[in-house]
């Protein structure tokens, strides 16, 4: 139930049988519908809309003219869709869209601290991960998965049922259509892998012996040759710990395939995305991205 003390503008549309916590702000014709749940902190701005199943964790901010828990886009779609859910303190910017789980046991799913840029689009049943970034337009199909930390870049078009991995980072305007690992880069053009992602790598705080193990991994990967079956038991043999260590675990689950190796010259240094040295600020990121 409501609290008087919600800042709720005269304007705006809250259902009485929707879970408003007291220190929440509602914009003006934003519209909250029942069963919808608004955590601590949170803020509603105008026109954006809140539909039913929706559940927001505390200090999430949603921006103009979001809609956040809309029926899944399907050719069949079902009565009774699941819920979505987001995150503690993540951001979902101007027109974004998010739609609920296709059934009504499960749950499309946001998770903390993420940015989602203006008209970004999470469709049913995705499962992005923390600290995740989508930028201006980006587009997940259903069941996407993102790993944390990973950040798409402007108007990428991530295909049903592909996974992203943690620490990958996608450039504008590719088109994925098979999983990406954890730790690359794509380009932009054709969406396919360049080198690993060293901006995300330092960030994240990751050691120097760490990377030089993912570059170790890398090289296994994509540079030996070795038949899909062989390169999962080399990885497994020879990391068995650290980070390199998810490459095998990714591998051995994916259903759509990889994306390849943008191919080099031979012999070529590993790249690890020279865009930016190790002075870079967090806008350098932003502005490949987008």
């Amino acid at each position: 139930m409501r609290s008087p003390r919600v800042k709720i503008h005269p304007a705006a549309v809250v259902s009485p049988k929707a879970t408003v916590h007291s220190s929440v702000e509602i914009g003006p014709f934003a519209i909250v519908e029942a069963d919808a749940v608004i955590g601590q902190g949170c803020s509603i701005a105008a026109r954006a809309i809140v539909k039913s199943q929706t559940v927001l964790g505390r200090d999430v901010s949603v921006g103009e003219g979001a809609v956040l828990g809309g029926f899944p886009q399907h050719i069949s779609p079902p009565e009774n869709p699941g819920r979505i859910v987001i995150g503690e303190r993540t951001v979902i910017r101007e027109n974004v869209t998010i739609h609920r789980a296709m059934d009504s046991a499960g749950e499309t799913r946001v998770g903390s601290d993420c940015l989602l840029m203006v008209g970004a689009h999470v469709a049913h049943d995705c499962c992005v991960g923390n600290r995740v970034i989508l930028t201006n337009n980006v587009l997940l199909g259903g069941h996407v998965q993102v790993g944390d930390r990973a950040v798409l870049g402007g108007a990428a078009a991530i295909h049903q049922h592909c996974r992203i991995g943690r620490l990958a980072m996608i450039g504008a305007c590719a088109r994925v259509v098979q999983d990406v690992p954890p730790f690359v880069l794509t380009d932009g053009e054709g969406g396919m892998i360049v080198g690993l992602n060293r901006i995300g790598l330092r960030r994240s705080g990751m050691a120097r012996d760490e990377i030089d193990q993912l570059k170790q991994a890398y090289r296994l990967i994509y540079r030996q040759g070795l038949p899909f079956g062989e390169m999962i038991a080399e990885l497994e043999r020879t990391f068995a710990a650290g980070p390199a260590a998810e490459f095998a675990a990714f591998f051995k689950t994916g259903k759509r395939g990889f994306v390849q190796e943008r191919r080099s010259p031979p012999k070529v240094a590993i790249r690890i995305h020279p865009a930016a040295d190790d002075s870079a600020d967090e806008a350098d990121l932003l502005r490949w991205a987008s």
